[in-house]
């Protein structure tokens, strides 16, 4: 009886320790999807011309769909140092894509970089090869 209890201990401890593996091999591989989408993500903005604030473009040249982007933009009044604010990008962006994006200033200034602070893999696309 002593053994059986002994065994089944074992067991459970063996598969705790699998799926514990399984999940951190998971995580690592997200990572190194999301440091792969990082790379071919970038962003081409300009002043609006018909608002107070930029316009742009956010380009996705990876093979996932990418959702909740949201964007630092650093602002600069020329007389202190730069501030932050941040910009949503609404909707997905597809793999090998683009969506546009527009981002309100609430307080006087220029903008002098624009950069992804953070985004979320959605899914892995097929992306269709052209004849």
């Amino acid at each position: 009886m002593r053994t059986l209890r002994t065994a089944a201990r074992w067991l459970v401890a063996v598969a705790v320790a699998g799926v514990c593996g399984l999940a951190l091999a998971n995580g690592a591989a997200a990572q190194s999807a999301e440091a792969e989408a990082a790379k071919a993500l970038r962003v081409e903005w300009k002043p609006s011309t018909q608002r107070r604030g930029i316009e742009g473009f956010v380009y996705n040249d990876s093979q996932y769909r990418i959702g909740l982007m949201r964007l630092k933009l650093e602002v600069s009044d020329g007389a202190s140092t730069p501030t932050e604010t941040h910009a949503w990008v609404y909707g997905n962006i597809p793999a090998q894509g683009r969506t546009p994006f527009w981002a309100r200033l609430t307080q006087p200034g220029e903008v002098v970089t624009v950069t992804i602070d953070s985004f979320r893999l959605i899914a892995r696309e097929v992306v269709p090869e052209s004849p």
